[in-house]
């Protein structure tokens, strides 16, 4: 979820055929059951599986689907139906309690989303592309999912200065 951006409803409707690995330079997922906006219904979209997440899910489906019954899910429960939102939400607070992770200090399924879509920014990615990634109607939506870390100001402020004095003394790599 964190890697694609996905809300836990959009994760636990996978099916297998829309894990696209050959498609585009990362691979793809098929989102087909993305949020609509005021009762028009599920918005599909196409998501690039950044981060090795190509690799995650190739495990996955090698090591791990094949334990659970034949069926189309990505995500199966034990009896093969699609995993509910709920119990990502559970297994999430579970695995952070065996972290011994303070409650305070504990992840929501959505909070994973607003982690991609803040890393993304922070990484120089264009919000019009976090915007697409997430499936938002509007850039505004996006803004809100962005939380820049207290240092994110002058680590840009670094990076443009450091750039500027490369070009100025032409250390600037060559093509």
């Amino acid at each position: 979820m964190y890697h694609a951006g996905l809300r836990s409803e959009e994760a636990s409707l996978l099916d297998h055929p829309d894990v696209h690995c050959s498609r585009g330079p990362f691979g793809k997922l098929h989102v087909r059951f993305g949020k609509g906006a005021h009762t028009s219904g599920p918005r599909p979209r196409w998501v690039p599986m950044l981060d090795h997440l190509d690799l995650v899910l190739r495990w996955f489906l090698d090591d791990v689907r094949g334990k659970f019954p034949d069926s189309p899910a990505l995500f199966a429960d034990e009896s093969g139906g699609h995993l509910h939102q709920g119990t990502v939400r559970n297994r999430l607070r579970y695995l952070m309690e065996l972290e011994g992770r303070p409650a305070v200090d504990r992840l929501s399924p959505h909070a994973l989303r607003r982690a991609c879509a803040t890393h993304n920014y922070e990484r120089g990615v264009d919000l019009l592309a976090i915007q697409q990634l997430l499936g938002h109607w509007t850039v505004s939506s996006t803004m809100r999912y962005v939380r820049p870390s207290a240092t994110f100001i002058e680590d840009a402020y670094r990076r443009a200065v450091t750039t500027t004095l490369g070009e100025l003394t032409g250390e600037e790599p060559t093509p």
